[in-house]
């Protein structure tokens, strides 16, 4: 038992992040326990940004891990008839398709979603620079996409977009697998963005991004899991859609630096909430 889970009892609580490693809290979470999968697992690539002044050192356990195992964990614990998202790489997406199917997540898009930075490593001169994010879209059962108001259709409400088609609605209710362009929010923050707030992580994941998805495939007050918390953007979209989150992070440092993240997200919601309800008194 992983020493300083509520006195050595195997409660999982939802709200919070675990400083331990992934695989060892998953097997804790009774099955069907969480509503949506929204985590970055390590590819295995040891990644490290040299090409610049303010290297991040490497992630702990970016050494890759048992994906298979991993993959089986994630849709045991998955409720039924609900949404995943897994980031993913153009090199490493047939293995980690392959053990997702396998265990048995229907598998229904590659998204491809723009980065707020171009990066790249490897063969700078002769290779093509990295400017998306790749996401394995699954679903455990079947789940219909939630009716949200973040991106309104083109043409006017009411329009026939097909004959015998019921006429469209003011926005979306189905998106593009490849978000681009300036409708669409960015997957990653760029250097600056980082810089002035004082985040620095490799990965950091953009909160509005993942906002959309969690406002899509979720409802409040349902559990949002990530596995791998990193900076906590994945917490901080959840509570500031009024979710519950749930994960690990391996790394005390970025364990640190998400659970200061996450408090200071929760005390400008908390007050946000009590500025409304006055109103209403």
């Amino acid at each position: 038992m992983k020493e300083g889970l509520h006195g050595g009892q195997a409660e999982i609580l939802p709200g919070r992040i675990y400083c331990m490693d992934c695989m060892e809290l998953m097997p804790l979470i009774p099955d069907g326990d969480v509503s949506m999968i929204l985590s970055d697992p390590p590819y295995g690539i040891s990644y490290r940004n040299n090409f610049t002044n303010a290297r991040h050192r490497a992630l702990a356990g970016d050494g890759g891990i048992d994906y298979e195992r991993f993959a089986h964990e994630s849709y045991r614990i998955l409720k039924d008839n609900s949404h995943a998202y897994f980031f993913t790489r153009f090199d490493t997406y047939p293995y980690h398709y392959g053990c997702l199917k396998q265990a048995g997540f229907a598998i229904k898009n590659c998204m491809v979603v723009e980065k707020g930075i171009v990066g790249g490593i490897g063969d700078l001169r002769g290779s093509y620079a990295s400017n998306a994010e790749w996401i394995i879209f699954c679903q455990k059962g079947r789940r219909l996409f939630n009716h949200t108001t973040l991106l309104q259709n083109r043409k006017k409400e009411g329009s026939r977009f097909h004959a015998g088609r019921e006429p469209g609605r003011k926005y979306k209710t189905r998106f593009n697998a490849c978000w681009f362009g300036s409708e669409y929010p960015k997957a990653t923050y760029h250097s600056a963005w980082q810089k002035q707030n004082g985040i620095f992580h490799p990965t950091v994941k953009n909160v509005e991004f993942l906002s959309w998805l969690v406002q899509i495939s979720s409802q409040p007050g349902e559990v949002i899991f990530d596995g791998f918390m990193g900076s906590g953007s994945t917490a901080v979209a959840a509570v500031q859609n009024g979710r519950k989150y749930l994960g690990a992070e391996i790394d005390r440092e970025y364990f640190e630096m998400a659970e200061k993240r996450i408090r200071e997200v929760e005390r400008t919601v908390g007050r946000e909430k009590e500025e409304t309800q006055s109103r209403f008194l």
